[in-house]
C-alpha cells in the first residue's frame, strides 16, 4: 500500500463525511490505500473489475459482499453505482486504477457520488 494514495481516501473520500469506507485499487487489483474500516475481500474487487468490462453482467446479477447483496442502479465504462437498502456503492475506473467509494444509509447518494468524483476529475486531470 503506498502512502502517497492514502490521503485521497482519508482526507477526499472518507474526511467528506460523505463516504464511510473507501479504498483505490490498481487494475492488477494490489491495494494502493484504503480507509481503516475497509474490510472488503479480494472477490469484491475482480467482480468490479469485471463490471466495468462486461456491463451487461453487471447490471443483470448485482453485487455481493459479505452478506450484504447490492443492486445494480447504473453502469458506464467510468461508473458503477449500486444500492443495497438506503446504503450504497460507488466505484470509478481511470487509466490505472478504480476507486470504491461506500456510502452509509444516512448518506444521500448524491454527496457520494460528488466527493467520488472530485478525487476522479483530478486524477483524470493529471492523466492518472
Amino acid at each position: 500500500m503506498s502512502n502517497s494514495w492514502q490521503p485521497y481516501v482519508d482526507n477526499n473520500l472518507v474526511g467528506s463525511g460523505s463516504v464511510s469506507e473507501a479504498a483505490i485499487y490498481g487494475l492488477d487489483g494490489g491495494v494502493w490505500a484504503k480507509s481503516k474500516d475497509y474490510k472488503h475481500e479480494d472477490e469484491l474487487f475482480n467482480a468490479i473489475k469485471e463490471g466495468f468490462e462486461k456491463e451487461e453482467v453487471i447490471r443483470a446479477n448485482g453485487l455481493r459482499t459479505g452478506k450484504d447483496k447490492y443492486f445494480t442502479l447504473a453502469t458506464s465504462s467510468e461508473e458503477l453505482h449500486f444500492r443495497c437498502g438506503a446504503k450504497g456503492l460507488f466505484c470509478a475506473k481511470t487509466k490505472h486504477m478504480i476507486i470504491f467509494a461506500f456510502y452509509p444509509d444516512t448518506v444521500q447518494p448524491g454527496s457520494a457520488s460528488k466527493a467520488l468524483g472530485a478525487v476522479t476529475d483530478y486524477l483524470k486531470s493529471v492523466d492518472f
